[in-house]
Order: C-alpha cells, then structure tokens, then sequence
C-alpha cells in the first residue's frame, strides 16, 4: 500500500515538474519510456495538419494505389460502451502522431529508419497487409500531412515516404 502512494507521488511529482519547466525540453531516452503516460500537451495547441498513413503493395513491379491505412470508423449506439476496434485504430493512429514529431524534430533526414515508431510502423504496415488477399511481395508506406478540409495532394503533404520493403 505504501508503494503504491509513493509511486502515485513521484508520478504527480514529474507531472508538476513537466509543467512548471515550461521553457526547456525534456529529453532523456528513459522519459521515452513514459511517453504513454504522459498527455501529448500538442492536443491542446491549435489545429493544424494531421498525419495520417498511406501505404501500398506491388507484386512482380505493379503496384496499387496509395491507399488510407485507417479507414473511418461507422458510429453505433454499441460503440459508446464497448469499442475495442475503434481503440486500438486511436492507438495506431497515435502511433503515426508520435512519428510526425519526432520527424519535425529530427536534425538528420537520414535517420528516420533508425526511430523506434518508425520501426512499429513499418511492422504495423505489414502485419496489416499479411491478411490481405491480393499477391504481393513488396510494400510502401507514406505519413501525410492533411490540413483539415482539404484533399490530399502527395506532392506537397508527405512527410515520409519509405523504401519499397521485401515482404518477409
């Protein structure tokens, strides 16, 4: 019991502390670690464009087209108590959130293949595709950025676009 409030305490302790150092960035590899802890205080800013994932797959040099990973969910009275599906797509899609920041931080373009969330979400892309029915053997993945009320233009709103990957 008492572990237990002293680790709710050093828990809040950090949180005060996050908040009053407001002009310094905090980055240590560890506090990476507690990122899912941490509320993302960018929700808070102004809206801006939204990274969202693309991807598509090629067999024997023919590819299809670039396609949304997460698709809009369909609302349901179902939904309001119990929704694991439309969970787990937040969480993914926090997943593309984290490497769009930590691709607007990156000093060096030629280390993005190097990020952990990088290296999620090229395992997310393929696990997705495994159950897809079509042949393939290669695939790609894109990070947009989508302003809010706008198509999409890939020219001018990729962030990321990945190496064309061997399917495992």
């Amino acid at each position: 019991m008492t572990a237990t409030f002293i680790l709710a305490g050093a828990y809040f302790g950090f949180l005060f502390l996050a908040l009053v150092i407001q002009s310094q960035e905090i980055r240590h590899p560890w506090l990476f670690l507690l990122r899912s802890f941490l509320p993302n205080w960018r929700f808070y800013s102004a809206p801006g464009p939204a990274p969202r994932l693309y991807y598509r797959h090629g067999c024997d040099g023919i590819w299809s087209d670039w396609q949304p990973m997460f698709p809009r969910f369909r609302r349901s009275l179902r939904a309001l108590v119990f929704n694991p599906d439309v969970n787990l797509a937040l969480t993914e899609m926090n997943l593309v959130d984290h490497l769009a920041n930590n691709i607007n931080d990156l000093d060096d373009p030629a280390q993005i293949a190097k990020l952990v969330p990088y290296r999620m979400l090229d395992r997310l892309v393929r696990d997705k595709l495994q159950t897809y029915l079509a042949p393939w053997n290669q695939y790609q993945f894109r990070v947009c950025a989508i302003s809010p009320g706008c198509g999409i233009d890939f020219e001018t709103d990729t962030l990321l676009i990945s190496p064309m990957l061997d399917r495992p």
